[in-house]
């Protein structure tokens, strides 16, 4: 799950030749903090590995839109958990290790990890999602894939080695009785999610708070955002939940130096200045202590 949906809206008062001059820059920008951040060979490898994402969410793209800046924003955020996830699996240890990805909505992750991961690292990839069109795209490519709400999955009958989910936990209505789920009933003992990157906690995203006349008929949940937090306050949400965090990390949508680092008001306005990722492990020391579950 991701803003895409989110980002498609704010861009929808622009105006064409702005939104492309927009899409022109923030792709610019893009690249600049892809190669600041050392993510560069990360993205080609995947690039080589699967030259077309554009199947990534459920919503089509324009072409152009999807080669001037959707396929540049996305690969530099794949990189990103790409990475996260190979550091989080080193952490974990073992061999032949199943995955969950939670919201997976395309598949493409457990592509991805058959190029990029060590042999014999991981068996299998199960993709979690309550979009039929996003499971049959994951199971055409022949991976895995269980059609459900990801708060209710059979914790019983995966027994994954890592629970991953990437941004999907903002579009939860309720993140913290999921996590503690997970964090009691599953076998894993590692959850790794990422998020977009809200430097103050809100209520909602940019669909909650825009007019109902900018808004389509249906929302689906791959469009909503319900909680955007902060870091800090998604590390705590996390440890009520049952679980403690080992590293955060944070990928930028801007570079930190050079002209194009101006764009950051841009990103933080349209779309997201960036993501942060949370690798967590399970410990229940203020959970168990909670009363209300």
């Amino acid at each position: 799950m991701s803003a895409f949906s989110m980002v498609k809206l704010a861009l929808r008062g622009l105006g064409l030749d702005t939104t492309r001059l927009y899409q022109s820059l923030s792709g610019a920008s893009i690249d600049a903090a892809i190669r600041q951040q050392g993510l560069a060979p990360m993205v080609e490898r995947l690039r080589r590995a699967l030259p077309d994402v554009s199947d990534q969410y459920t919503d089509g793209f324009d072409r152009g839109e999807y080669e001037r800046y959707w396929e540049r924003k996305m690969r530099g955020l794949h990189a990103f958990q790409v990475q996260c996830i190979l550091d989080a699996l080193a952490a974990v240890g073992g061999k032949d290790m199943v995955l969950a990805d939670i919201g997976d909505s395309s598949g493409n992750h457990a592509l991805y990890l058959k190029d990029v991961a060590s042999p014999g690292l991981v068996d299998k990839v199960i993709s979690v999602n309550l979009d039929p069109v996003a499971v049959e795209k994951v199971r055409a490519k022949g991976g895995e894939a269980l059609l459900c709400r990801a708060e209710e999955m059979d914790l019983e009958g995966i027994r994954p080695d890592l629970f991953m989910s990437f941004e999907m936990v903002e579009h939860l209505t309720d993140p913290v009785r999921f996590m503690h789920g997970l964090a009691t009933r599953g076998t894993a003992r590692h959850l790794l999610f990422t998020v977009p990157l809200q430097r103050h906690s809100r209520f909602g995203g940019i669909e909650v708070r825009a007019g109902l006349d900018r808004l389509p008929d249906r929302l689906t949940p791959e469009m909503v955002h319900i909680f955007e937090f902060s870091p800090e306050d998604w590390r705590l949400l996390a440890y009520l939940a049952g679980y403690k965090t080992v590293w955060t990390r944070l990928y930028r949508q801007y570079p930190a130096r050079g002209p194009l680092r101006l764009t950051e008001p841009l990103w933080r306005k349209v779309d997201y200045e960036g993501f942060a990722a949370f690798f967590c492990e399970r410990d229940l020391s203020l959970a168990s202590r909670y009363t209300g579950w």
